[in-house]
C-alpha cells in the first residue's frame, strides 16, 4: 500500500471505532423494545396487551377479542368492521433518569403513526398526528420527570369517523368527491379525506380494514447538538456515458451528500465535525459550521471519485447491482456527542426521455422512454399493491420473496401504486439488490382531494418525510404525483364537470404547486411526473389536464377492456408506455380454501360474490372464459368449482400474454399516425392483498398463478411473438439484449391437435440486432403452411385442427428464446382429443442455484395437452407450468422452498389439462345452446363421447 492508502485505512478504522463507541455512550435513547404497551377502547370494555410497532386489529385478534378467526376468513372483513368505528388508546409507562433529562432536547420520535391521534405525556398533550406517512417528533422534556412511572398515551380517533367528519366539513364549502366507493367494493366512505392507506377503506381487489396504531418504530431520545435523520446522495458521471453498456467502464463521479439533522435548539449557529465514509473507498472528516432553523439543520458535502474506484449499478438483466455503504458520523465540537447513519448507495443515472419521436413532425408526439446510465431500456414489470391490508402483517421475508419472484421473471421495473403505502425500507433495499427500478407514486389515487391549508400542510410533511427517507435508493426511477386523477377529472368520473375549474385549480395546487415543487426541491436527481396515466410534457402544456390523458402519442396509458376477445389483441392501444393493463382471475383452490368452507365452493355462491369487488367482475370473467373454453356447469361439485378457477387462470395468462407481446412488438416501430415506439409494459398487478378475485399474478401467500409462469416467457430477454391476421401468420423476434445475436434459426412448426409430431416445419436464418423488435416473417396459412390440406378434418375449420409452435435456436442448438405457441381458433372448438396427463416419475432432490431441494418431474401424455397445470402442497415453483404439451414426455423441475421428499411430492402432486374440464353436461349444454343458435360446432358432438 502507498502512504495515502495507509492513511485512508487508518481513518476508516477510527471512524468505525468511533461510530461503535458513540452508539454506546454519547446520546441517550430509550428504544421501543424496552417497554410494554396496553391497548384499550374508550369505554374500557377492552383492555389488553398491545404491540408496538403494530395495530389494533392485530392485537385484538391475538387476544381473541376477534374470535371468528383470521381477518380474511369468510365475511370477517364485515364482521370485524366495528373495530374501525371505535376510538383506541395505546399506553405505556416510561422510566426516565436524570441523564436523559440533562440533555438540551428530549423528544419522542415516531416513524409512523396510523393515523389520527393525540399524544400525551404524563397527561399533557405534547402533539397530534393526522398522516400515516409522516415522521413525527414531539418535544417532551418539560413534561417528563425522573421517575419510573412516566405515562405515555397515544389516543387514536376512529379513522372512519374522522374521515366522515372531514368530508362533511369540506362539503359545507363544496364537495370533494367521491362521496363513497362503489357498493361492489363492500367498503367504507371518504378515504380521500384522511391521509392513510387509501386501500384500507377497500378497493376493487381488496377488503376494508381501516386500522389504527403505531405502525412503525418509535423512540425517546435526548441530545445536545445534532441527530442525523436522513441522507441525500447524488452522483453525476464526469464523462459522457456510452449508449451501450460497458461493464469495464468505471467513470469518475462528482458526488454530493446532504445530511438532514434534527437539532437540539430551535435556532442558532454551531459547529462540529461530520465524517463521511464510502465503503473502503473514501473517508474524510469535515470540520463544519451550521445554522439551525426551526430545529433543523442541513449539511452539504461534495467530493470526487476518480476513475476505477466504483462500478455502476444496473437494472435487472443489464448488469450487476454493486452497492456501497455510505456512513455519516456527526460529532460536536468537544466530541462529547455523536450521531450516525448508514445507507447503501449505487452509482447510476436515470432519465425519462420525452423528445419528439420525429423532430420534423412534432404532431406525431413524444417518446416516453427510460434511460439508465445513458442506455435506453424497455421497462418490463408490474404494479405493486400492499401485500396485506394491515402493514404490520407483512414480514421482511415475504416482501423479499415477492420482489425476488418478479426479478426471476425478468422484471426490471415495478410501479408502487398510489393507493397503498410508501413501502418499507426492506422493500427498497431488496429492489436495490435485485436491480428492480421503482416507479414511485405519491399516495393519491382515484379521487379528488381537499386543498385546505391543514391538508396541504400535512401533505408537505408527508413529501418531506418520504422523499428524504427514500431518495438515496438507486432503484427509485421516478416520482409520480398521483394515480389516475388527471384522467378522473378530465373524464368526469365523479361528476366534477359542472365545477371543472374549481377542481382543476385544486389539482394544480396539490400536485403541481405542492407535491411536485417540494419533491423536486428535495430531489432533483430523477424525473417527476404529475399523474399516471398522463401525456407527460404534453399534459403540462395543456395546464396539467390534457384533453385526452389516454393519448397514444404521449406519456403512459392504463388500458382495460373486458368485453373484446382478449386473446387476439384487437383494439389494444399502440401506446408509448403501458403502465397498467390486466385481467382478473381467482386464486387456486389451495389458496381459496384457507378462508372459505364447502358451501362457498361454487362460482355463484354468496361468498364468491362477496370476494368479487370489481363491479360486474363475475359476469366479465364468465364472458371471457366462455369465449374460448367451456364454462363448467353449476352442479355444486368441487370438481367444477376447481375447473372454474383453473379456466379463469388460463384466460388471464393468455390475455396478458397477448397484450404484453403486442407492446413488446411495438418497441421499434412507428406507424403513419405516430403510434409506436412502446417503451414499457407494466401489467396490473404483481401481488394480492387477500384471497379473492384480482388481477394479480402471485396469489396471497406467494403461490404463482399461471400468469406468473407465463410472464417468465413473455418477459424473457428474447422472444418470438406470433399473431394471426386474416389469412396470415405474422412473426416477430424481439430482443432486449445489448449485443447483436448472430446465426440464429427461426423454426415455426405446424401441429395438429390429434398428433404429437409436427406436420410441417418452416425455418429461416436470422440475425437479431440489439434492443430491437423485428418483423421477420409472414406465413400464409394456405400457401406457406398448407393448412388447407394438412389441417382438414371433416366439418372442422382448419384453424380448429392446427396450431403453431415457435423456437429460436442458436448455432450450438440451444434455445435463445422460450418456445411460444399460437392457437388459431378457440380451444373449445378445437379438434382436441382427450389427454390423459400423468406423472411418470419424480426424482431428487439435488442442489441447484434455484433451490437446495430441486426435483425432476417427468410428465407423460399420449395426446396433445393444452395448459398442463401442476400443483403441489409444498411451497416452491416449477420450471414451467400451464404449458402446451406436444411431446409424449416433458421434463419439469420443481424448486422446493423447503426440505421435502419424493414421497411427499408424490402424495400431493396433481396434474390437469384443458380436456379434464370437459364433461358430458358441459358439452351437452354447449351443443344445445349452439343448436338453438344454428351454430352447432362439430366439437360439441365429438366431446359428448369423451
Amino acid at each position: 500500500m502507498v502512504g495515502g492508502d495507509w492513511m485512508r485505512a487508518l481513518v476508516m478504522v477510527m471512524v468505525w471505532a468511533w461510530e461503535w463507541w458513540s452508539g454506546l455512550v454519547f446520546h441517550t435513547t430509550l428504544a421501543s423494545d424496552t417497554t410494554s404497551w396496553l391497548l384499550s377502547n374508550d369505554n374500557g370494555s377492552v383492555v389488553l396487551g398491545g404491540t408496538v410497532p403494530g395495530g389494533v386489529y392485530t392485537d385484538l385478534l391475538k387476544a381473541n377479542v376477534l374470535s371468528q378467526g383470521d381477518f380474511y376468513y369468510r365475511y370477517n372483513d364485515i364482521d370485524y368492521r366495528w373495530v374501525s368505528q371505535q376510538n383506541w388508546t395505546y399506553s405505556t409507562v416510561l422510566t426516565v433518569n436524570a441523564n436523559l433529562l440533562s440533555h438540551e432536547r428530549v423528544a419522542l420520535i415516531f416513524e409512523g403513526v396510523d393515523t389520527v391521534s393525540e399524544v400525551l405525556v404524563n397527561g399533557a398533550l405534547v402533539g397530534t398526528s393526522n398522516n400515516m406517512f409522516v415522521r413525527y417528533l414531539y418535544n417532551v422534556k418539560d413534561h417528563l420527570q425522573v421517575s419510573e412511572s412516566n405515562t405515555l398515551k397515544v389516543k387514536f380517533e376512529s379513522p372512519v369517523e374522522y374521515a366522515a367528519r372531514q368530508y362533511a366539513t369540506q362539503a359545507e364549502n363544496y364537495v370533494v368527491p367521491p362521496k363513497c366507493v362503489d357498493p361492489a367494493f363492500k367498503g367504507v366512505c371518504h378515504a380521500n379525506h384522511i391521509r392513510k392507506m387509501q386501500a384500507s377503506f377497500s378497493w376493487d381487489w381488496g377488503p376494508a380494514f381501516p386500522n389504527a396504531g403505531i405502525w412503525k418504530d418509535w423512540r425517546l431520545v435526548g441530545w445536545d447538538s445534532l441527530l442525523v435523520s436522513d441522507i441525500f446522495f447524488s452522483a453525476v458521471p464526469m464523462t459522457q456515458l456510452p449508449q451501450v453498456p460497458d461493464h469495464d467502464l468505471k467513470p469518475s463521479w462528482s458526488v454530493t451528500v446532504k445530511v438532514w439533522c434534527d437539532a437540539a435548539v430551535k435556532t442558532g449557529d454551531a459547529g462540529g465535525s461530520m465524517t463521511l465514509s464510502l465503503g473502503n473507498i473514501y473517508s474524510r472528516k469535515h470540520i463544519v459550521s451550521y445554522t439551525v432553523e426551526d430545529y433543523k439543520a442541513l449539511l452539504t458535502f461534495n467530493f470526487t471519485l476518480e476513475e476505477g474506484q466504483v462500478e455502476m449499478w444496473w437494472p435487472n438483466g443489464y448488469g450487476a447491482q454493486p452497492l456501497y455503504q455510505l456512513t455519516v458520523l456527526w460529532a460536536n465540537k468537544i466530541e462529547s456527542e455523536t450521531s450516525s447513519k448508514s445507507v447503501r448507495v449505487g452509482f447510476r443515472t436515470v432519465e425519462l426521455n420525452q423528445d419528439f419521436v420525429d423532430p420534423d413532425h412534432e404532431e406525431k408526439g413524444r417518446h416516453y422512454r427510460v434511460r439508465v446510465n445513458n442506455v435506453t431500456m424497455f421497462m418490463k414489470g408490474s404494479n405493486w399493491i400492499p401485500a396485506h391490508v394491515l402493514p404490520e402483517k407483512v414480514t421482511p421475508e415475504y416482501t423479499r420473496h415477492l420482489l425476488k419472484t418478479a426479478a426471476d421473471t425478468y422484471q426490471n421495473c415495478i410501479r408502487v401504486w398510489g393507493g397503498g403505502i410508501y413501502e418499507s425500507d426492506v422493500f427498497y433495499e431488496a429492489a436495490d439488490e435485485l436491480g428492480i427500478l421503482i416507479w414511485q407514486d405519491s399516495m393519491f389515487a382515484c379521487s379528488m382531494y381537499p386543498v385546505n391549508q391543514d391538508f396541504l400542510d400535512t401533505v408537505t410533511q408527508e413529501v418531506e418525510t418520504q422523499v428524504r427517507r427514500l431518495q438515496h435508493h438507486p432503484s427509485i426511477l421516478l416520482w409520480a404525483g398521483n394515480n389516475e386523477n388527471e384522467a378522473a377529472l378530465r373524464d368526469n368520473w365523479y361528476g366534477t364537470s359542472s365545477s371543472f375549474e374549481q377542481y382543476h385549480a385544486d389539482y394544480i395546487l396539490l400536485y403541481v404547486d405542492t407535491v411536485r415543487i417540494l419533491t423536486q426541491e428535495l430531489d432533483g436527481t430523477r424525473p417527476f411526473v404529475v399523474s399516471s396515466p398522463s401525456n407527460g410534457k404534453e399534459s403540462e402544456e395543456e395546464d396539467y389536464i390534457a384533453q385526452n390523458p389516454y393519448s397514444t402519442l404521449y406519456g403512459d396509458v392504463h388500458y382495460y377492456n373486458y368485453l373484446n376477445d382478449a386473446w387476439n389483441g384487437a383494439g389494444i392501444p399502440r401506446t408509448r408506455f403501458a403502465s397498467e393493463y390486466g385481467f382478473q382471475s381467482w386464486p387456486s383452490f389451495k389458496t381459496l380454501k384457507e378462508v372459505t368452507i364447502e358451501e362457498d365452493w361454487n362460482r355463484a355462491s354468496a361468498m364468491m360474490y362477496h370476494r368479487q369487488h370489481h363491479p360486474g367482475g363475475q359476469e366479465e370473467l364468465a364472458l371471457q372464459i366462455g369465449l374460448h373454453m367451456h364454462m363448467p356447469p353449476l352442479d355444486g361439485t368441487l370438481k367444477t368449482f376447481q375447473d372454474y378457477l383453473y379456466l379463469g387462470q388460463i384466460h388471464q395468462a393468455m390475455a396478458i400474454k397477448t397484450q404484453t407481446e403486442f407492446y413488446r412488438r411495438g418497441m421499434s416501430e412507428l406507424n403513419d399516425n405516430g403510434e409506436g415506439y412502446t417503451s414499457g409494459a407494466l401489467y396490473w398487478q404483481l401481488n394480492d392483498i387477500w384471497q379473492g378475485a384480482s388481477w394479480a399474478s402471485i396469489e396471497y401467500g406467494g403461490r404463482w398463478k399461471m400468469l406468473h409462469y407465463y410472464s417468465k416467457k413473455f418477459f424473457s430477454p428474447v422472444i418470438v411473438s406470433l399473431y394471426h391476421e386474416n389469412d396470415d401468420l405474422k412473426v416477430y423476434a424481439v430482443s432486449d439484449l445489448v449485443d447483436d445475436v448472430l446465426d440464429l434459426t427461426l423454426v415455426v412448426d405446424l401441429h395438429r391437435y390429434d398428433q404429437t409430431t409436427q406436420v410441417k416445419s418452416y425455418k429461416k436464418n436470422l440475425t437479431m440486432k440489439a434492443a430491437e423488435a423485428k418483423f421477420v416473417a409472414t406465413l400464409n396459412m394456405w400457401k406457406d403452411l398448407d393448412m388447407n390440406s394438412l389441417c382438414q378434418q371433416g366439418l372442422y375449420d382448419e384453424e380448429d385442427v392446427c396450431f403453431v409452435v415457435s423456437r429460436l435456436i442458436a448455432a450450438n442448438g440451444s434455445l435463445v428464446a422460450p418456445e411460444n405457441f399460437l392457437l388459431f381458433g378457440k380451444p373449445k372448438d378445437a379438434y382436441l382429443p382427450h389427454a390423459t396427463v400423468t406423472i411418470s416419475t419424480i426424482s431428487g432432490p439435488i442442489v441447484t442455484p434455484q433451490s437446495n431441494w430441486t426435483f425432476t418431474v417427468k410428465v407423460r401424455s399420449e395426446a396433445v395437452a393444452l395448459f398442463v397445470w401442476l400443483e403441489v402442497d409444498e411451497p416452491g415453483v416449477f420450471s414451467d407450468n400451464g404449458f402446451v404439451m406436444i411431446d409424449e414426455e416433458s421434463v419439469i423441475m420443481f424448486y422446493s422452498a423447503e426440505d421435502t421428499t419424493v414421497d411427499a411430492l408424490h402424495s400431493s402432486i396433481t396434474v390437469k389439462s384443458l380436456t379434464d374440464t370437459y364433461s358430458v353436461e358441459t358439452i351437452a349444454k354447449a351443443a344445445t345452446e349452439n343448436l338453438m343458435l344454428c351454430a352447432l360446432h362439430p366439437n360439441d358432438i365429438r366431446n359428448l363421447f369423451v
